[in-house]
This record gives C-alpha cells, structure tokens and sequence, in this order.
C-alpha cells in the first residue's frame, strides 16, 4: 500500500519495545538460525543493528536498514531513488512511459520469465502494463499454460511440472525456514516421477544452453557455487556441461555429505535433522539491535531530495520520517469526499496461487461451489439499502476500469469496503475454463507515483470502486 511501511511498522514496533521478537507470543520478524548443514543465523551490522535476517542461501537483497546512498537512476526499475526499498520492479511500467522523464536514455530490450502471470499479478493498470509489455522488442518466457503474460511472448518454452523435473531442496528448507519451533530441519529432493513429454527440457538445460551461447557460461556456474555454497570438489568447473541429475548430486553431496548423494535421496526421500535450543528459539540468543527510533530514515531522506531537485520531479517525502504516524492513502480521501462508494480490498483463497493455474479443472470447481471467490462481497445490509440483490450482475468502476461482476452479500465484510478475491478476471484463449470468471483486482489499480509507497515501492492496493446497475 501508498504508505504501507508506516502502517506496518507500529504493529512491529509494539513487540520490539516488549522484547517480543522471534519468541512465543511475539511476531516472527527475523529469518532462521540454524547449524547443520551449514551455520547460518541473523546477524547485526552498522551499529550492531540487524542486518542480515537469517538465510542459509547468501542471496543478497537490498533492505531498509542501512539502506543505500540515492544517486541520479541508471536503472529502468528507478532502485538509486528508492533507497530503503527491498524490490523495485512495480515502476518498470512507468519509466516505460517515459525514460527521459528519469533521466534514462534506454529502455528494456529483452525479457525472459518464469511461468508465472506477471501481466495479471504484479503490476496494476492493464492499459500501462501491456503498453510496457508492448514496449520491450524481445520476450520468451517459459509457460505451464498460455495466460496473458505468455500472449506478449515472442519465443514460448514449455515448462515442466513439479512431476517432471528435478529441483534441489524445493518448497523445503533452503528458502522458507520456520524461524522458531521445535520441527526438525528438513531438507528433499524434487524428482521427476514421469518422463517429460517428447521435447520438453528442463528449464536448467535451457538457461545453461542459453548462457554458453552467449559465452556467460562459467560466470553461471561461479554464480550457482556462490548461492548453493558449493566447494570443491564439489563446485561446478568450468569448461564443463551437466544435467540436471549430475547437479543435484553434487549439491547434495556438497551440503549432506559424499554417502547423501542423489541416489541416495531417490530411496530415501527426505533428510532430517533435530534442532536444539538456540535454533528452536531464536529470540534470546539474537546477536542484534533493533531499531525503535529510524534515524536513518531522515539521512536518507535528505540526500533523497536533493537528487530529486536536481531531477525536478514531484515527490512525496512524507514517508521519510523516523517515527510512524498515520498517513491515508488516495481511496480513503477519494471515498471521504464522496466521489467513490467504497475501498477495494483484495484477498486470497488458500486453494489458488497467484494468477495462474486457474484453469486446472479441479480448482475452478472450488471455485464456482465457494460463494466467495468468483463474486465480489459487499456487506448485505449496504447492499440492501442501495437495491442490490445476491447474485445480481452490476457495475464495478475504479477510476481505471470498470468491469461486470456478480455480488456476493454478506456480513462477513465492513460496510466501506467491497472484497474481491485476487486471482482471477482471465481472458486469454489459452485458459478456455478460466476465461471470463471473476475479477482481476491489480486492473483496477491506478499506476502511477501518486500510488506507489516511497519507501517499498509497493504498488496501493487500496483502491476507491463505485457499484451501479
């Protein structure tokens, strides 16, 4: 959300000042500490404060504290301007529109993506984000199905499933670790249990065959040693080619030592080790500070804007304060003074992921027997009074789309708001049970500065909607 740091913040700061940090009772707000396979723990840096959050892959990710010095951009993504935020992909579509507005002389050339709906899920405004997509002269992009993202792509490769391919330590313990509890690590091996349809490769195969065309081949596998930690005489070696199966014996063997090797994992399925106390309850041992007062924020703040000055843009500063206070975003003001009826809320079904595979048939009958996923929920009594029924089609408007949906009434929603489920709202003919069903929330959301938080660069999810017949 616009202003989305400060409203999370405090619900932070609370447990912070009680010590209620990664303990029973408290919030969840590091990363893990473990010690087998490797040691691996939260760690503290500038002024002992809490730099590194705890992660057994050393992914580098840029974070808030210390955050970085602002310079004029050199990147389509506009990152040197936004100096406390961990992603920055939300403004591509806007410098898309205009670079020299940034003081960029480039735009993006080529695109290559993983088989999510990036088109549907990431960004906002449908019209901004396929001008973007429109914009960029080359995409591939691998597919489990041809949503809408894939519509833009000039080269589609098919990507295996889960029962098709291998894949080290996935779902498991290398990138979401439990942070506190006494479950043991666990670590898996991803198998295939079926061959792959007749030409079908690994998306391993592709990108390695990829990068040894373009002659980035070894810089690939220095990169794959560092993130997996693979030494000798385990690391991948330049010069030289592997299949997916000859990787993921090294790096089982790597991390589980010379008998854990991938034929190993193949009879025995999983690895397990006990946690002991300082693993299971992170919080005492903490070797950091957490911060209650975000100086920082100020210093980064000021150097922000002179080089936004010497930019001449328009920008809001307000976020760059070092005590949270309440700040609304534009649906609240927007709703207030009665130019819209209610604030768009999204949520999510436990049963969807993100914007695609929604036309696998067995979740689109969950979704047509459960009330709340296709329809928009609007709180009955509110509903009554303005004369819709359940189940009736109406007009849906935001101040960037307007799109027919079906009402859900119901006294599980505030009165202010309509919710509506974030998955759906497809068209593309490659999604034939899919199309045509729901609604999909980022269309309806403005994308432009006014709607992006200057700290996260989080696109506002709050957005201000009329109903009408």
């Amino acid at each position: 959300h616009k202003h989305g740091f400060h409203q999370c913040w405090p619900l932070k700061l609370l447990n912070i000042v009680m010590g209620a940090v990664s303990v029973p009772g408290g919030i969840l707000s590091t990363g893990a500490a473990g010690k087998k396979p490797f040691q691996w723990f939260p760690e503290g840096g500038t002024d002992g404060l809490l730099e590194k959050g705890g992660n057994i892959l050393p992914l580098p990710h840029p974070k808030a504290f210390p955050g970085r010095t602002p310079t004029k951009p050199v990147r389509n993504d506009l990152a040197e301007i936004f100096p406390l935020a961990p992603h920055f992909h939300t403004l591509l579509p806007l410098t898309a529109e205009d670079h020299e507005r940034y003081g960029l002389d480039y735009g993006l050339e080529v695109m290559l993506h993983t088989p999510t709906n990036s088109l549907l899920g990431s960004f906002g405004d449908l019209k901004v984000v396929e001008r973007f997509y429109r914009s960029i002269p080359f995409i591939a992009g691998f597919a489990v199905e041809i949503n809408e993202t894939n519509l833009f792509d000039d080269i589609i490769l098919p990507f295996p499933s889960y029962l098709e391919r291998f894949d080290f330590n996935a779902g498991t313990s290398s990138r979401q670790l439990g942070p506190c509890g006494q479950d043991d690590w666990f670590w898996q091996v991803r198998q295939p249990v079926v061959e792959p349809a007749p030409g079908l490769r690994h998306p391993q195969e592709v990108i390695m065959e990829l990068a040894r065309r373009v002659g980035i081949l070894d810089d690939f596998y220095r990169l794959i040693n560092h993130t997996f930690r693979l030494k000798e005489p385990y690391a991948l070696e330049a010069g030289q080619r592997y299949s997916p199966a000859e990787t993921i014996d090294r790096m089982s063997r790597c991390w589980f030592g010379e008998e854990h090797d991938l034929k190993w994992f193949q009879e025995h399925g999983v690895i397990r080790y006990e946690k002991d106390v300082e693993e299971a309850y992170i919080g005492p041992f903490l070797q950091a500070r957490l911060p209650i007062y975000l100086e920082h924020f100020l210093q980064r703040g000021a150097a922000l804007k002179e080089v936004i000055g010497q930019m001449g843009l328009d920008w809001d500063f307000s976020d760059y304060t070092p005590l949270s206070e309440w700040l609304p975003c534009p649906s609240y003001d927007a709703v207030k003074k009665g130019e819209y009826d209610f604030i768009a809320v999204h949520y999510k079904l436990p049963y969807v992921y993100g914007s695609f595979g929604n036309d696998n048939p067995l979740i689109n009958e969950l979704c047509e027997r459960n009330p709340y996923a296709y329809g928009v929920l609007v709180n009955a009594n509110v509903a009554k009074a303005k004369g819709f029924a359940d189940g009736e089609e109406v007009w849906l408007e935001s101040p960037v789309r307007k799109v027919r949906v079906k009402l859900k009434l119901t006294q599980c929603i505030h009165p202010e708001v309509v919710g509506i489920a974030g998955h759906f709202g497809h068209w593309s003919p490659g999604m034939p049970i899919a199309r045509g069903k729901g609604v999909n929330f980022n269309s309806l959301l403005p994308t432009d500065l006014e709607h992006i938080d200057k700290i996260s660069t989080a696109l506002d999810h709050c957005v201000e909607v009329r109903l009408y017949k």
